[in-house]
């Protein structure tokens, strides 16, 4: 019964979480995400101390917890308290969201348990956010009207779904998309074709390029894994799969008229074509200059600049948790005031969640962090030998990549979390290669 629960917490986290709006006239983004989550890990906790006894700790499990110390201890003495231990407002990645982060993972890891509805609502969950992105992307009337009608927060043309924000449905899609990409090759199942050709189409349309970054790194595992193999089988799947982005990417690069005049102008800003101009432009620029501009990846550059600045001053303990916001304008005031007049927004994520961790929590933090990740990668050796493997280590990949110029958000890095922990849980990796229950 205990396991049963908990696996149903686990499926709210990782399939109903980022289904969660909530009108912007009741209350701030995120704070029902945020609530669910809060409830969903009291749960996990209350469920691990009454399977105490069960509880094991492996090195791997020694290395999070050492993370977590020095998270506790950046939240004491953070520069706010407060906001280090609920989050920045709308964020919400403080001390309380990282150890929902880690009580999933943990529970993933050695208590989950596979359920034949798992892939069922994989593709409900993926689908519904991708159909919303298309449906806002080309400007469809219904969507807005039930928008309109609950007070909902949107963009005409903005291919952000229900993450609120393109970066942070790319993160999503970058996992959803590898990971399906995956399924297909190895299960054969026309629905997993179906849904990477569906999570591709809407991937570009959102012109997250940490996202497309990710995904083509991911890729090159994949096309490792057909040289690998070398069977008809396979390499007939991956030819499906390519042909079908090829002609997805052709169809979006090059729209129809009257699809083009139909959109909305900030879609037209944001399109396929305008996004890889750019792309071109900042790498001549970059290529002839011999140097990256701080406005270059739409200003990462100046931004990274001065978040290097804010972790020489406090490196060992970072700021603490989610203060990144009130870091810079303490430590660099007029960087931070020039950063604002000019974009009329202000920084509260590094937009690179490495320097995110070493800014807030301390570079040690970020050094145990990665030494965490490499210890279970390094596990996954024989990820071209297991299909199992190959398919959880795939969207792993992708998310580890594009979160190198994109962020952590409550509504994606569970998913993540929950990757890492059940990647190591043999007995769910063996279920479903004996059973081949991930076929439909």
């Amino acid at each position: 019964m205990i396991n049963k629960i908990m696996n149903k917490t686990i499926y709210i986290i990782i399939f109903l979480v980022p289904l969660l709006i909530i009108p912007k006239a009741i209350a701030p983004s995120n704070i029902l995400r945020y609530t669910v989550l809060l409830i969903c890990g009291l749960i996990l906790l209350v469920l691990l101390i009454l399977k105490r006894k069960e509880l094991k700790f492996d090195l791997i499990d020694k290395t999070l917890i050492a993370y977590y110390i020095l998270i506790i201890v950046s939240t004491i003495f953070s520069i706010d308290i407060i906001k280090s231990i609920l989050g920045e407002r709308t964020r919400y990645e403080g001390l309380l969201t990282f150890t929902v982060y880690f009580l999933t993972y943990y529970c993933a890891k050695y208590f989950l348990y596979y359920d034949k509805r798992l892939k069922t609502f994989a593709i409900i969950t993926t689908c519904i956010t991708s159909i919303i992105g298309i449906l806002q992307y080309y400007n469809i009337f219904p969507l807005y009207y039930v928008f309109d009608v609950f007070n909902i927060s949107y963009n005409p043309g903005f291919a952000s779904s229900t993450f609120g924000n393109t970066n942070l449905f790319g993160s999503f899609l970058a996992m959803a998309v590898t990971a399906f990409m995956a399924l297909y090759i190895i299960r054969s199942n026309k629905i997993y074709l179906l849904v990477s050709y569906l999570t591709f189409y809407v991937l570009l349309l959102t012109a997250t390029r940490s996202a497309w970054v990710g995904v083509a790194f991911a890729s090159i595992f994949g096309i490792i894994y057909v040289i690998k193999n070398r069977k008809k089988e396979i390499i007939k799947r991956a030819i499906h799969i390519i042909i079908g982005f090829i002609l997805i990417f052709t169809w979006i690069l090059f729209p129809a008229n009257f699809i083009t005049n139909s959109l909305p102008h900030y879609s037209k800003i944001m399109s396929l074509s305008n996004r890889l101009e750019l792309v071109n432009n900042e790498m001549k620029i970059a290529l002839e200059t011999g140097e990256l501009k701080e406005s270059f990846g739409s200003g990462r550059i100046g931004i990274w600049i001065m978040v290097l600045k804010v972790i020489a001053i406090n490196p060992m303990l970072g700021s603490g948790p989610d203060t990144l916001a009130k870091s810079l304008i303490y430590n660099l005031p007029f960087d931070t005031i020039n950063y604002i007049e000019k974009t009329n927004t202000y920084i509260d994520k590094a937009h690179n969640d490495y320097l995110q961790i070493a800014a807030t929590i301390g570079i040690p933090a970020l050094i145990i962090y990665l030494a965490f990740l490499a210890q279970i990668l390094a596990k996954q050796k024989n990820m071209f030998r297991d299909n199992t493997t190959f398919i959880l280590v795939i969207p792993i990949i992708a998310y580890l990549v594009q979160v190198f110029f994109n962020i952590s958000t409550i509504s994606v890095a569970p998913i993540f979390w929950m990757l890492l922990g059940v990647v190591q849980n043999q007995q769910f990796k063996d279920a479903l290669t004996q059973k081949k229950l991930l076929e439909v």
